[in-house]
């Protein structure tokens, strides 16, 4: 693969002072007489876009805007940052002489900041803080320029993402991303209708063995797309996108449809579909037929069936569309209680909707993941009962043997769990998260090469993965011994979660285990900040590798990193 061009060199930025604190951008630390104190490259970019708007109130989406640059991160990331600013600079929430928390307005930075002369120096370095300065030179950083610097050169993953290796490359010829149909409807909000639409034909044409198709994740980072059409392609790395519009009125809608070649920008095929929303299936299934249609004769392929849908109550739909609109958010449990409930409205207003049982079983399934449940053995059987619901309304339900085999990964039923996500992958072959639901059960039970390969194909299919997919890529590094590729995966996936406890818990393990041993007590100070109550015990509970022995270079790495055992 021909990487993309990087980014134009950028100007060098300078020091300031925050109070009685020197803040130095290039080596990513801030230092007090003989206090010198490293921040992770984000935490730093979040002081420096604080200290640009001093003394005023910055919001809480505009933060997450400009630092992370749109990309998914957690709700908890923000806190956490801020959480990391204050204990730097041992700032007192309640009493703050740094930053101030306004309830429900944002941050303000209320120190002063002045530009000092770059004569002084920060004091003598150690060894490991050198060579996290190094590091931290790959991401200048300032005030008004040096912020747009700083999230350019972080989020760079995104804007320049190239893939792994020349390996990486879709051998299909059939590569496909659906962006966000627009929404043109003039009664209320319509976008979640809009979003479903994008995201069923993103399912639908995801079950095509023939197709590489890019997941809703990364395509819905374009709802605001590029003017440029092919450089959304090159960032994808697909021939072909789909765009298009929907237009909801009464009880009517309204798609208009192109299919563009990915290379020159030019559109292959244009089309209008009008049609009641009662039979909105029946048109969703016209669409996705001209869709392969048109796709083949571009391609040279032959046609290929669609099966058709059985309808549902348009209300329900609502809800249901409603309801994933939440829960793809990934973002906390009041959002998936929220999903949950739609997801009962959709079934109370159609008890023959598969799908809803299904992603209602998901959010079960989250709960015990997340540890929200009261309790986790009930919450999974519920969710084991809500997907085997759903499998009986429609047998061919990609999401229901999904959530199946997540909640027997979780119950340790490694060859039940395999089982379910093989038949996802039947069904659904181009779909991201069985492709890492896949890979977590090959590592976990003794197979880790082959669990890499499957890891970097879901990156593949969502190229612009959140954290969870270079968590488990490092994962599957470490397990092999890579450390050092376990430790840049680990540190890949902070980008976008700087918050995660089990990215910055395996970061740890992996420094140490490479001879990093100062970094990793770094890392773990990270974690018992947020968390003091945080233990091995705690660990060995947490991942559920078939052989325990699989376990123990993890557990050695924790130990050297100074992780104690709860008292």
């Amino acid at each position: 693969m021909t990487l993309p061009q990087t980014p134009p060199a950028l100007p060098t930025p300078h020091p300031l002072a925050i109070g009685e604190w020197r803040i130095e951008p290039l080596e990513g630390v801030i230092w007090r007489d003989e206090i010198k104190i490293p921040l992770e490259p984000r935490v730093m970019a979040l002081l420096l876009y604080l200290a640009e708007h001093a003394g005023q109130v910055v919001s809480r989406d505009e933060l997450e805007t400009e630092i992370w640059l749109g990309r998914p991160v957690s709700y908890d990331a923000l806190t956490s940052s801020i959480q990391k600013l204050r204990k730097a600079f041992n700032d007192d929430a309640r009493q703050p002489q740094v930053i101030e928390t306004l309830s429900k307005r944002g941050y303000r930075l209320i120190a002063p900041v002045t530009h000092p002369p770059p004569s002084a120096s920060p004091p003598t370095s150690t060894p490991a803080t050198r060579q996290r300065a190094i590091r931290s030179r790959l991401l200048p950083i300032a005030i008004t320029v040096l912020i747009l610097i700083a999230v350019l050169l972080i989020n760079r993953d995104t804007l320049w993402q190239a893939g792994d290796t020349a390996d990486d490359v879709p051998t299909t010829p059939i590569s496909i991303a659906v962006l966000p149909f627009e929404n043109l409807s003039q009664e209320g909000d319509q976008a979640f209708f809009s979003d479903g639409m994008t995201d069923d034909l993103i399912t639908e044409l995801a079950k095509r063995p023939d197709l590489f198709v890019i997941s809703r994740e990364s395509s819905f980072l374009y709802k605001q797309p590029l003017s440029d059409i092919r450089e959304i392609a090159r960032r994808l790395h697909v021939r072909y996108l789909l765009t298009g519009s929907i237009r909801r009125a009464d009880n009517k809608v309204r798609f208009n449809v192109r299919l563009l070649d990915g290379i020159d920008g030019h559109p292959l095929w244009a089309e209008r579909y009008d049609g009641a929303l009662n039979q909105l299936f029946a048109l969703q299934d016209r669409i996705t037929r001209d869709i392969l249609s048109a796709l083949n004769y571009a391609s040279g392929g032959s046609e290929t069936p669609v099966v058709s849908r059985q309808s549902v109550n348009s209300e329900a739909y609502d809800q249901f569309l409603l309801g994933r609109n939440q829960f793809f958010k990934f973002a906390s449990k009041p959002e998936n209680r929220n999903a949950r409930q739609f997801y009962q409205q959709a079934i109370a207003l159609d008890p023959n909707f598969a799908a809803a049982y299904a992603m209602l079983g998901w959010t079960y399934a989250f709960d015990a993941m997340n540890g929200w449940a009261d309790d986790r053995e009930q919450a999974l059987n519920e969710a084991q009962r809500l997907a085997g619901q759903a499998l009986s309304l429609d047998p061919n339900l990609p999401t229901a043997y999904f959530v199946s085999g997540l909640v027997y990964r979780e119950q340790g039923q490694y060859m039940k769990a395999l089982a379910e996500v093989e038949k996802t992958l039947t069904f659904a072959p181009n779909y991201a998260n069985a492709h890492v639901l896949l890979a977590t059960l090959l590592y976990y039970t003794g197979s880790p090469q082959e669990g890499l390969e499957k890891i970097k194909k879901a990156m593949r299919l969502n190229p612009h993965h959140p954290y969870n997919y270079p968590f488990h890529l490092g994962q599957a590094y470490f397990i092999l011994g890579d450390y050092q590729q376990a430790i840049d995966a680990f540190n890949q996936g902070l980008q976008s979660n700087p918050s995660s406890e089990r990215l910055h818990v395996w970061l740890a393990a992996a420094y140490a285990k490479s001879g990093q041993v100062a970094d990793a007590k770094w890392e773990i100070d990270q974690v018992l900040t947020l968390n003091p109550d945080f233990s091995l015990e705690r660990i060995k509970r947490s991942f559920p590798f078939k052989n325990p022995a699989d376990l123990d270079p993890f557990i050695e790495g924790l130990r050297i990193a100074g992780l104690r055992s709860a008292q």
